[in-house]
């Protein structure tokens, strides 16, 4: 049975144009001030982005934050701040947008178990243990996060994976301090991610969907330095398929509603 979360939402995807002060402030800036390397800055090209309105998310997110306030976490602990999430499929993203980010989905394990917990990358151009390469595409989502407590662990490659810490909202990398734009993509990856999870009350079990990560956009991206002159007419094209692509999901999805 589709519970609030998990219903598809008419209207979940905005399209935001480049250039508007929307696309600037809100995808652009988050992005662009949350790069480890210096060189992305020449090679990151964000062609077209979409918000995601998913009322039930918020009001999770919303929830989590007013729940730990009144157990009285700190103005700290309760900070916001910015996630990322590299995905080379759209319609994966859209299903982000849908369901929120679930359990089970990440390859890194380092820093506690995948089934228990989310990975989510602090750096906007740290997505991947693979190095960039020209030519490179995708797409970025990016979450707003509430780390809640966070606890520092030792990254552990043994299949005895690291549990949720009871007390705790997120583990991050012991090394996570170490790390700068002089660290190996595959190290700085690792010891990047915040691992997040939300332990179900008065037991070992964790959500299926931690309510501390909420999407809340979607930015399609291609890397490498590209001939200024085609800069134009290739961001127009990208954004082109972009919107067809999203058009014929969200039809897709008003179709199968109305069966």
């Amino acid at each position: 049975m589709e519970n609030e979360t998990t219903r598809p939402t008419q209207g979940l995807l905005e399209l935001v144009h480049p250039g508007s002060v929307t696309f600037n402030e809100s995808i652009l800036a988050p992005l662009r001030n949350n790069y480890l390397y210096e060189e992305s800055k020449e090679c990151f090209t964000y062609n077209a982005a979409h918000l995601i309105n998913n009322d039930a998310l918020l009001k999770q997110y919303a929830a989590f934050r007013s729940e730990k306030r009144e157990k009285g976490y700190s103005e700290q602990e309760l900070e916001e701040s910015f996630g990322f999430l590299l995905l080379d499929d759209a319609s994966r993203a859209r299903k982000v947008g849908e369901t929120g980010l679930l359990v089970g989905q990440a390859k890194c394990t380092t820093l506690g178990d995948s089934l228990k917990g989310v990975y989510i990358s602090k750096y906007s151009d740290c997505l991947d243990l693979k190095r960039w390469y020209d030519g490179k595409t995708g797409y970025i989502v990016l979450l707003k996060l509430t780390k809640g407590k966070v606890k520092e662990v030792t990254d552990n490659y043994t299949q005895s994976f690291t549990p949720p810490t009871a007390g705790f909202d997120c583990h991050v990398s012991e090394h996570l301090g170490a790390v700068s734009s002089t660290t190996s993509s595959f190290l700085a990856y690792e010891r990047t991610q915040y691992y997040m999870y939300e332990l179900c009350d008065g037991s070992s079990e964790t959500e299926s969907c931690p309510r501390h990560a909420c999407p809340f956009a979607i930015v399609a991206f291609s890397y490498g330095k590209i001939n200024t002159t085609s800069e134009l007419e290739q961001k127009r094209f990208i954004t082109l398929l972009f919107e067809i692509f999203f058009f014929f999901l969200a039809a897709k999805h008003l179709l199968l509603n109305l069966i």
